[in-house]
């Protein structure tokens, strides 16, 4: 939290032995000084609301005193010293500093994403108030005003999109204004940039259009040897005093030329500063380790290692989290038991390894490479379920009834021994195509069959089916996209997701039960003007629907009705973007989207430092380790940490993707030589001034048909901006959302991952 206020004792402390005191003054005394040190806190740059409760331990108010602490609270509300915003949580009111990340708009205005407010979580930050801070830096804003009206707009040149915005948030809502007085840490320490030189001028021109175009280098830190001109470089900004002035670095690394392969992704992990090494005292405390689990380490587990146990993954997986087993009881039941990686045994609090995965929060798969959460020899050794060997894990045992509904559940440490590996494919071949001869055909449909049924009960209960097929770029050795592969989620994908999410929940409820604070994954309702918006685009492509805010049904009635729908895709892509992200929390308020009471992250312990936090609590709530488990304020910590790694990560994985894809339709383009350029299928989701706003509908790569690439038409086109349509007149021709068209590439650019396309007549 920042500040620790064991003095607090001092004023309100009473020991046995001491008599209490009747004199008004001395009670005064005391609420005088526990005012001032919550004024203290409130004020503190690190602070992040806290309600009435979480203020009370963290300023370690002991029990008898916290009605005091109430009292003060109330008083100081009143008084308009403090407000309430959302989740009961407080801040101070007017003129207060709050600390978020910036993000800058070309124009030059930024938001500061922040928490600290309770309709819109952005501080509005003018173009000239914005001191030294970079896109993505962490910043403490001092907030200026309650904007009067929603001056934050007038910047917009936009006039639908600044009309829009103004209607949303007028009278309500309106985003306060802000000036960043402090840059407290940097997101790009390392900037990935072009070095330059014209005659005795050196400097370097960040990649990042948001960051200053010139980055001047430090003449006494340059290295022996120069980097080529136009080489790309990795430079750590180390002054920057005023706009006025170009900041100042060094080169850190010289990285090479443009062509370099895997330079493209590695700029990518410089951005997200992402670790590609571990430090070497955590690999030696990894290398501590035997190659193979010992008779020591199998005492007092349950043994599962002559149980047909089996694992599905990916075809280039090597960290394998989970293993399954499910059986039918001789009463007509159903056992499933989820084994899942004992990370824990391996990864004790507060070790090297401990502290490494949670700085990095979770492991990243890149388009070409995966940066783990721990080193390989655990992530894709040790603690991975591999066939034919010895591993330890911590398994959740799960009794269902003929109709798929949980009657018990029991966790237990065990060692098994996995039987056979699947890849996706080929689970998925056995299930469709079964062989009488392969005793895991009849383990497969087995455990189909009750995962068919828990689905049909999780659908049924309000989860929302938002499943889509995932584009990725198959590679060759070089970095070079030689396919784009469809995944499609198919039975055996759906299989393993249905056992994962009943793991998780049994897991959560029971922690729950037990009321011991641990990370709970959350996903909250969505907000009421999002779904309006989501609405408006659905009806835009042609689909009814009713009110969403009013029937939570009405989500799932749509998702049927465009199921295998060429729109299917960016419908689903519009739902989710108007829905809240996925976060976790010490708080277990449900999660939204599969409609669940309790929810966590249990199963995946290997890739998430949420996972391996709640098999600690487990383990310590069942009694089967004992092991101590962090308390609300440190879990208020790590769950805002493992948040922001997570969106940072995913950041990254979506920008490799999407390069390598760029790049697969650019070679595809070039390759064509004096052919017509290969075609796409694909449908128009949004039309602007500037052109069609499309999705290819075969590979889910999203880009622009400017104006000028629309098929010819003598008479021109002019853009009905009331409709949101471009229309032409000899030949009479229209070009709207929801239409169905044919595109070729004309133009890729992928240092800015954009592309253009062109409608072809057919």
């Amino acid at each position: 939290m920042g500040l620790s206020l064991r003095s607090i004792h001092t004023y309100i402390s009473i020991t046995p032995n001491q008599k209490k005191k009747k004199s008004s003054s001395t009670n005064e005394e005391p609420n005088q000084k526990l005012k001032e040190q919550l004024l203290k806190f409130l004020n503190d740059p690190n602070y992040r609301p806290l309600n009435k409760s979480e203020l009370a331990r963290a300023l370690e108010v002991t029990p008898k005193y916290r009605q005091q602490l109430r009292q003060i609270i109330g008083t100081m509300e009143s008084e308009g010293v403090i407000r309430k915003i959302k989740k009961g949580r407080y801040v101070k009111r007017g003129g207060a500093e709050v600390i978020g990340t910036i993000r800058f708009n070309p124009n030059g205005h930024a938001f500061v994403d922040t928490e600290n407010f309770k309709k819109d979580s952005n501080v509005f930050i003018p173009k000239d108030e914005s001191g030294t801070a970079l896109h993505g830096d962490k910043v403490v804003a001092k907030i200026l005003s309650q904007s009067r009206s929603p001056q934050w707009t007038k910047h917009i040149k936009n006039t639908q999109t600044r009309e829009r915005l103004e209607q949303r948030f007028s009278g309500h809502g309106r985003l306060p204004e802000g000036r960043v007085v402090k840059v407290l840490e940097r997101k790009n320490e390392a900037v990935i940039a072009t070095y330059q030189k014209k005659g005795k001028f050196i400097y370097a021109q960040p990649d990042d259009l948001l960051l200053p175009a010139t980055i001047e280098l430090d003449a006494e830190k340059l290295p022996k040897k120069l980097p080529k001109t136009g080489n790309k470089v990795v430079i750590a900004i180390t002054d920057w005093i005023s706009k006025r002035a170009n900041p100042r670095g060094h080169i850190v690394e010289d990285l090479g030329p443009l062509d370099t392969p895997g330079l493209d992704i590695l700029q990518i992990i410089y951005a997200h500063k992402l670790s590609l090494n571990f430090p070497e005292e955590v690999m030696q405390e990894a290398n501590n380790f035997s190659e193979h689990v010992s008779e020591e380490d199998i005492q007092s587990r349950e043994d599962w290692r002559d149980r047909p146990v089996f694992t599905i993954d990916p075809d280039d997986a090597r960290d394998f989290d989970d293993a399954i087993l499910v059986e039918k009881t001789k009463d007509g039941n159903w056992e499933l038991a989820v084994h899942i990686a004992d990370v824990a045994h391996y990864v004790r609090p507060k070790s090297l390894l401990d502290k490494e995965a949670y700085y990095r929060g979770n492991s990243t798969y890149l388009a070409d490479r995966v940066i783990p959460m721990l080193p390989e020899k655990l992530s894709n050794g040790l603690c991975s379920l591999v066939p034919k060997k010895d591993r330890l894990t911590h398994a959740a045992v799960i009794q269902f009834n003929k109709n798929g509904s949980p009657k018990s559940v029991r966790f237990c440490k065990a060692v098994i021994n996995s039987a056979r590996r699947f890849n996706y494919k080929e689970a998925y071949a056995l299930m469709q195509k079964p062989d009488p001869e392969d005793p895991f055909s009849e383990r497969l449909s087995t455990a189909w069959k009750l995962a068919k049924k828990l689905r049909e009960r999780r659908f049924k209960s309000g989860a929302l089916e938002l499943d889509m097929p995932e584009v990725r770029a198959v590679l060759d050795k070089n970095g070079k996209p030689v396919a784009l592969e469809k995944t499609e989620n198919d039975e055996s994908h759906q299989l393993i997701e249905e056992f994962m999410l009943a793991a998780n929940e049994a897991v959560a409820k029971h922690i729950k039960e037990k009321m011991k604070p641990s990370v709970y994954r959350v996903h909250e309702d969505p907000d009421a003007d999002k779904l309006f918006e989501f609405r408006q685009l659905v009806l835009n492509y042609g689909f009814e629907v009713g009110d969403l805010n009013s029937s939570p049904n009405e989500l799932q009635s749509l998702l049927k009705s465009v199921q295998g729908q060429p729109e299917e895709h960016a419908i689903k892509v519009g739902l989710l973007k108007s829905m809240k992200r996925a976060t976790y929390s010490e708080e277990p308020i449900g999660h939204y989207g599969l409609s669940k009471t309790n929810y966590t992250h249990f199963t995946s312990p290997i890739r998430r430092y949420a996972d391996l936090i709640v098999h600690r609590v487990l383990a310590a709530v069942t009694g089967t380790v004992p092991t101590k488990t962090p308390k609300l304020p440190e879990l208020n910590r790590i769950t805002k940490h493992i948040s922001d790694t997570e969106r940072n990560s995913a950041s990254a994985e979506m920008e490799s993707q999407k390069l390598k894809q760029l790049e697969f339709l650019w070679l595809e383009t070039k390759d064509s030589g004096d052919s017509p350029s290969p075609t796409h299928p694909a449908i128009i989701h949004d039309v602007r001034r500037k052109g069609l706003f499309i999705e290819l509908t075969d590979h889910f790569i999203k880009g622009l048909v400017p104006e000028h690439a629309l098929p010819n038409c003598r008479g021109g086109y002019w853009f009905d901006g009331s409709m949101s349509r471009f229309v032409g007149s000899k030949p009479k021709r229209t070009f709207e959302a929801g239409q169905k068209i044919l595109v070729a590439v004309e133009r890729v650019d992928l240092d800015q991952r954009l592309v253009d396309f062109k409608i072809v007549d057919n």
